[in-house]
């Protein structure tokens, strides 16, 4: 019987030992991991102790900077659980952290906003909304072939013009253009990884007729 409880309270004090040991981490997820400019994300994670009221910073480093920014500092609710939201402009890693302990990181790639607008008979404009100025940057103008079954490029399109958004540090970055197409055909623009690149993931515009 003594055999047994000394057993017992050895395999107790080692759990213990083992539980006490154990590292503190840190977890860090984001709600999207692709967004349109001007979408916002939430991001959020937990602390394994699960203490409440704990400080955890976020920081992002945007495309483009060696230096991160501070997106918030929360405390930790229920669980260790912690959340804030955030407005991504460019492609952003993202990091949390409670004094030493960090977090994993997260990437968010970000995607400017393409439209395509049918100005008259054969007559269009382009408009590509991002962080950054585009202007000098190639969009394709594609039709859709119905025998294809697939989007063919039409031509080229150079945005030729730029003008800051109404809100920081947006930036419109636009073309006007012309082509000739069989009435009706669905037309589009695309922002291919290339012209989108280093900051920016592919895009593509809105469906107009011909």
């Amino acid at each position: 019987m003594k055999t047994l409880i000394v057993t017992f309270l050895a395999g107790a004090a080692l759990a213990a030992a083992a539980t006490a040991a154990a590292p503190v981490t840190l977890t860090l997820a984001s709600s999207s991991q692709n967004v349109k400019y001007g979408s916002s994300v939430t991001l959020s994670g937990a602390l394994s102790t699960q203490k409440t009221n704990q400080q955890i910073s976020i920081q992002a480093t945007d495309c483009g900077s060696t230096k991160p920014r501070n997106v918030a500092r929360v405390k930790t609710a229920a669980k260790g659980a912690y959340t804030a939201p955030d407005t991504p402009t460019v492609d952003t890693l993202y990091q949390s952290s409670e004094h030493a302990v960090m977090s994993n990181t997260v990437a968010v790639v970000v995607t400017p906003v393409v439209q395509l607008t049918r100005v008259a008979r054969g007559s269009y404009g382009a408009t590509v909304t991002a962080g950054i100025d585009l202007k000098g940057k190639t969009v394709l103008f594609q039709r859709y072939a119905k025998l294809k079954k697939r989007w063919v490029q039409v031509k080229k399109v150079v945005l030729s013009t730029s003008a800051p958004g109404t809100k920081k540090p947006t930036v419109i970055s636009s073309a006007k253009f012309r082509s000739k197409l069989p009435k009706g055909t669905r037309v589009r623009l695309a922002l291919s990884k290339t012209q989108a690149s280093p900051c920016y993931a592919a895009a593509i515009s809105n469906v107009v007729r011909a």
